[in-house]
């Protein structure tokens, strides 16, 4: 069940709800898209607040890549946007009772602290990425309506 004020998303194999109007009034903007590039396939849904703080997370679909082949993908460029150091190591946790792999990482955005925190998860054969703040209250709300559709 939605709750109301709240609109549900299903594609590329996740399901969840966010709010369209969050607790401190800022509408959530989702964006979607499809990329094909030399790492292959990716599908992605980004659904955020206007500070990208209240609410920010990212629902991404990697065909064909394992979870740690994703990380090895996605540090070098984290590291290079935000820097040396900016992006801890890849461990393993848990996410709806499955095996899951996370980091996170930090940089300084006009004199704002930001950080996102990564949780990788295998489905079949493809890696399902999830990125959020995880300062964010709202966040663990949205994360906690997410169901996996293999």
């Amino acid at each position: 069940m939605v709750p109301a004020g709240w609109k549900r998303f299903t594609g590329f194999g996740v399901e969840f709800s966010y709010p369209l109007t969050t607790p401190q009034g800022q509408t959530a903007k989702r964006d979607e898209e499809r990329v094909s590039d030399h790492r292959g396939e990716m599908e992605r849904v980004h659904v955020h607040s206007a500070d990208r703080q209240e609410l920010y997370i990212e629902f991404a679909r990697f065909r064909e890549l394992t979870p740690q082949h994703e990380y090895a993908n996605h540090r070098p460029y984290l590291e290079q946007r935000f820097g040396a150091g900016s992006v801890t190591e890849l461990t393993q946790t848990s996410l709806l009772d499955r095996p899951a792999w996370t980091y996170s990482f930090v940089w300084d955005e006009r004199g704002r602290p930001m950080q996102r925190a990564a949780i990788l998860l295998q489905v079949g054969r493809d890696t399902c990425r999830i990125i959020r703040d995880p300062r964010s209250a709202l966040n663990d709300h949205v994360l906690a309506t997410l169901t996996l559709v293999d």
